[in-house]
């Protein structure tokens, strides 16, 4: 199990047998009161450590808990299948080094309160093992890249207006990059979930296909609009779609016989979306192992935070709760600063 000095297959590596006082709980759970909490805690609990760790588990948790308020799962106390699924989640998105910061996070916060820890899970575990087996330790952990606007022009600049193969993917990444999609959530849209409006497409978001709520609650709804050019334009890419496929109800994206040569009934998976990213990358010189189904969704963030666009609407568009779940999608984006030549009239 991984606890706090547990650091088997390079794992958590915080103090161990710490036994802690019981601190009071926090008065919320949303990231910015658990970070407070966090913070203000008395040094009773402190344990003699150092203030800059202390500030470290806060953001940590505080992140934590901001992806969790987006899942609709529980952050303190949570339990052994919210942190493994948190952790598969960010695994292409963050470093080992900062997932097991993560769970040493998590693991000191349900200390201070008293409750179990959810990181000896044996979910945590296997999922932990799985990250190490597909990440390290001799394999250096990375990111994968963003498609941006200009790398999304790039992989449907090749798409047949005639292919239904063509059709899907260039629908499947402009929708994908457009709303912020998550893989799993292109795999579970509907016909029924996209409709028109003036002005371009609105879509139902659900969960996973495959979720315990078998109402797949917590939908939001994301505004897609009418492109500039007729590659990246999400509207003319549903209907060109739906159009050639013949599709008109159930399952939107659907997988294909080898070759694309037929559609079949059944919906695409997230590892499938996953491929078709992979597989357009590739064709125009990319290489794949670059690139993976989240990328859709890092480029818009990357891309809206380039442009200026305010935080309130990315997460609007995206679905994220707190600007704290931002920071893992948009690190590295430069704001361009405007060119003060560009207003005297020239």
């Amino acid at each position: 199990m991984i606890t706090p000095g547990d650091d088997r297959d390079g794992a958590v590596t915080d103090a161990s047998d710490w036994d802690p006082p019981t601190a009071p709980l926090p008065e919320a759970t949303d990231p910015v009161s658990l970070e407070a909490w966090f913070v203000g805690l008395p040094a009773a609990h402190r344990d003699g450590r150092a203030p800059a760790t202390w500030r470290a588990y806060a953001g940590d948790l505080s992140h934590f808990a901001g992806w969790c308020l987006a899942e609709h799962r529980p952050a303190l106390p949570s339990d052994g299948p919210t942190v493994a699924a948190y952790l598969e989640a960010h695994a292409e998105l963050l470093t080992l080094a900062t997932l097991r910061r993560r769970l040493a996070a998590i693991s000191v916060a349900h200390s201070l309160i008293g409750i179990a820890r959810p990181t000896a899970a044996d979910e945590v575990h296997a999922a932990w093992t799985r990250l190490r087996r597909r990440y390290g330790p001799t394999q250096q952990v990375r990111r994968v890249d963003a498609v941006l606007t200009r790398t999304l022009g790039d992989l449907v600049a090749p798409l047949q207006t005639g292919s239904v193969m063509d059709a899907r993917d260039r629908a499947l990444l402009v929708m994908g990059f457009a709303g912020a999609l998550r893989r799993s959530e292109l795999a579970a849209l509907d016909v029924e979930d996209v409709t028109r409006t003036p002005e371009g497409l609105r879509v139902v978001v659900r969960g996973r296909p495959d979720a315990a709520d078998s109402t797949r609650s917590g939908a939001r709804q994301v505004d897609l609009p009418h492109g500039s050019h007729r590659e990246t334009c999400p509207v003319r890419s549903w209907e060109a779609w739906l159009e050639l496929s013949g599709v008109r109800t159930g399952a939107a994206f659907r997988s294909m016989t080898k070759g694309g040569r037929s559609l079949k009934p059944r919906r695409m998976t997230g590892e499938a979306v996953a491929e078709v990213v992979k597989r357009r990358a590739a064709a125009v010189g990319i290489d794949p192992t670059t690139v993976a189904g989240h990328s859709l969704r890092a480029g818009f963030v990357t891309s809206a935070v380039r442009y200026g666009v305010p935080e309130r609407s990315i997460m609007r568009q995206s679905g994220h709760r707190s600007p704290a779940s931002l920071v893992a999608y948009s690190e590295g984006a430069v704001v361009p600063q405007e060119n003060p030549a560009s207003r005297v009239g020239l």
